[in-house]
């Protein structure tokens, strides 16, 4: 048997809570992309300098590829 659904305030926190983070993260998704630069994103867009993938040119991106290259050595 399914249990009735009642509406306490409590559940409507959580909902409210809830549909918040999920306008945040899809306004954050069209203002930035796929770019999962963080904070030390210098500039990324939806096109990078020459027409390629968002993240081409952010420094955030240079220095993670940066420290995973040294980490190989």
């Amino acid at each position: 048997m399914l249990q009735e659904i009642t509406l306490t305030p409590a559940t409507v926190v959580i909902v409210l809570a809830v549909l918040a983070w999920a306008v945040w993260a899809v306004r954050r998704l069209f203002k930035r992309g796929m770019c999962d630069c963080g904070d030390k994103c210098d500039g990324c867009s939806s096109k990078g300098r020459n027409g390629s993938s968002a993240c081409s040119h952010c420094g955030a991106a240079e220095d993670m590829v940066a420290r995973m290259e040294s980490s190989l050595r």
